[in-house]
């Protein structure tokens, strides 16, 4: 598994997750509790925009062949 593959699975994970703190938020009465769940719904969107921002940086980075090509080409 690359490090692509590693991030992409992490982010699957994270959505699950805040998806399971939203409808736990949604369902329960009791205010502390919800607000609990809120705070984990919401801890767990910088973690997925983090990981959204890291796969964006890998997917964006050039190859050592395409900076080669490039240097041969100037």
């Amino acid at each position: 598994m690359d490090n692509l593959e590693f991030l992409n699975d992490a982010l699957e994970d994270k959505i699950r997750n805040q998806t399971f703190y939203n409808d736990g938020a949604i369902r329960v009465r009791n205010p502390s509790t919800k607000q609990l769940l809120l705070k984990l719904r919401d801890e767990e969107m910088k973690h997925i925009e983090v990981l959204q921002k890291e796969i964006v940086a890998i997917e964006n980075k050039p190859f050592t062949v395409t900076k080669i090509l490039a240097k041969l080409k100037s």
